[in-house]
């Protein structure tokens, strides 16, 4: 390749890095989603005139647009025009329904609600209660450059971002679960975006010669830093997949000669079965690197990556809170092993462990880790005190328990918080799910602590199985592994877990759905119907 990261003194807006692009490579393609494409130039039109149009209906830098996300461009423009006036943006699911949206509403106040056409007029049937204003963003690739004197002109902050848009001031309000289930608003700036952008572009040598295919949600962090923010960063092509299946995934890397992909680890497990059948039956030859985040990466997914795509998967560790804060690097060799753990901390970012008493670990000891990041949240929206404790002395409290080796890297143990409590010990259901997980019959597991009534809690499991399995089997296997105490006291089988959008198993909607003596989860003994 050619070329290399932009210079250190890159614009701190979104816009500025738009502007910026467009200025010096107006003709490159900026964003793709099959025949449908926009050049940097054309990019920057539409946004200019998106903009425009969304202030002549009101929407202004102390108001808040509420964005029902797709891997579109016409998403991509509306995002970006959002970020061009300096107005708060919230992404959210494209279900989100019109009830869900009056939630949002009471706590980040008055919405201008964005999306495509199909989605507004599934809220438009709700009876409206409230004042959303809602805005089709069908089209919005196609706009063009409006005479001068319709937009604001550019105002210099001294950092050479255009717009009224401020690097600092409060820009995307993004949800989170955490680990409890109840979910939180992080707030983040422009700056804090175009760093994790910084971040991905600089760890990887990311340049404008890289086409990017975001094969998960531009909704959730890492497909919105790492491939949107990222591309922008580098002047690099964003590939869209829109709806995603292994054999569209796999065309689209032929097709457009994709050189970097960021995907989640269900897409690669079922892409990298794909493979195989293919017309081609070979790996996509311009593909250099895999990225690999959302969920933890299964060795076996790996190991089929390298045989089928010829690459190592790249896992990148982070949280909607932090940005990204470690990751496997080119210097980690073809295929980190288990030692490598989620790889080392990214350029700029610090992070240490702690114990109880709120001191540092020596390396290579369980502790609490603490991060310091530059993508870094400013704050939990409404909720001050949310704030306070997701911080111990200017570092970010992650809530994951791990170990930091001598040479860096980290190891993951699992979340404090969702230790379980069994007569006085700890168990971590991370390792309780790793034992599962090592029954060949296994596909899938979930472990959490279930209330005993009397203060305390016993292990759970709810499991997938590949094959045929006793309950009797399995509890056998677990005592071969594990402590008596450990060993999950009921095993339910399930058809299928519920997940994210990036394939991560949600423990607490798994929790929630396990009534005892339910119909779709059953108890040790039963036998699962296949």
């Amino acid at each position: 390749m050619t070329g290399a990261p932009g210079p250190a003194s890159a614009p701190a807006t979104l816009d500025g890095l738009l502007d910026t692009a467009a200025r010096t490579r107006p003709d490159a393609v900026a964003v793709r989603c099959g025949d449908r494409l926009l050049t940097y130039g054309q990019l920057r039109a539409g946004v200019r005139a998106t903009a425009h149009r969304w202030r002549s209906l009101g929407l202004t830098a102390n108001g808040t647009a509420a964005l029902l996300t797709e891997n579109t461009p016409d998403c991509v423009v509306a995002f970006l025009a959002a970020a061009h006036l300096g107005a708060r943006l919230i992404p959210l699911e494209p279900g989100t329904t019109r009830a869900q949206l009056t939630a949002v509403r009471a706590e980040a106040g008055p919405l201008f609600v964005a999306g495509h056409e199909a989605r507004l007029r599934a809220l438009s049937a709700d009876e409206p209660r409230d004042d959303l204003v809602l805005v089709a963003v069908d089209g919005l690739q196609d706009a063009t450059d409006r005479p001068a004197r319709q937009d604001r002109p550019p105002r210099n902050h001294g950092d050479g971002t255009p717009g009224p848009a401020t690097p600092d001031a409060p820009f995307l309000v993004q949800y989170t679960s955490g680990s409890t289930g109840e979910p939180k608003a992080a707030v983040h700036s422009q700056r804090n975006l175009v760093n994790g952008g910084d971040i991905y572009a600089r760890a990887y040598g990311i340049t404008e010669d890289d086409r990017i295919l975001a094969a998960v949600p531009l909704l959730h962090s890492f497909g919105m830093v790492a491939g949107m923010v990222t591309a922008l960063r580098a002047g690099a092509q964003l590939v869209l997949l829109g709806r995603f299946t292994p054999a569209r995934l796999l065309a689209a890397l032929d097709e457009h000669a994709c050189t970097v992909l960021v995907a989640a680890p269900m897409a690669y497990d079922l892409t990298t079965r794909a493979v195989a059948g293919s017309r081609s039956g070979r790996p996509p030859g311009a593909l250099r690197l895999c990225l690999s985040s959302g969920a933890a990466l299964p060795p076996a997914v790996a190991r089929r990556a390298r045989e089928r795509l010829g690459l190592g998967i790249r896992q990148v560790y982070g949280c909607t809170e932090a940005g990204v804060i470690a990751a496997h690097r080119p210097d980690d060799g073809p295929g980190p092993d288990a030692a490598a753990g989620v790889g080392r901390p990214m350029p700029g970012v610090r992070v240490r462990g702690v114990g109880e008493d709120g001191r540092e670990v020596p390396r290579g000891e369980e502790g609490t880790l603490l991060v310091r990041t530059p993508a870094m949240f400013t704050g939990h929206l409404g909720h001050p005190e949310a704030t306070r404790r997701a911080f111990r002395d200017g570092w970010y409290v992650t809530g994951d328990m791990a170990r930091i080796g001598p040479d860096g890297h980290l190891q993951l143990i699992g979340r404090k918080d969702s230790f379980i409590n069994v007569g006085g010990k700890k168990v971590n259901p991370v390792e309780v799910e790793q034992a599962l997980l090592a029954h060949p019959s296994v596909g899938e597991a979930v472990v959490w602590g279930e209330e005993t009534g009397d203060t305390g809690e016993r292990v759970r499991a709810a499991v997938v199985t590949r094959a045929p399995l006793r309950a009797a089997d399995l509890t056998s296997h677990c005592r071969s592994r594990l402590l008596p105490h450990q060993v999950p006291t009921t095993v339910d089988f399930v058809p299928a877990l519920p997940k994210s959008p990036l394939g991560k198993p949600r423990r607490a909607a798994v929790r929630t759905a396990s009534p005892a003596g339910g119909d779709r989860l059953r108890r040790p003994g039963d036998e699962p119907r296949r």
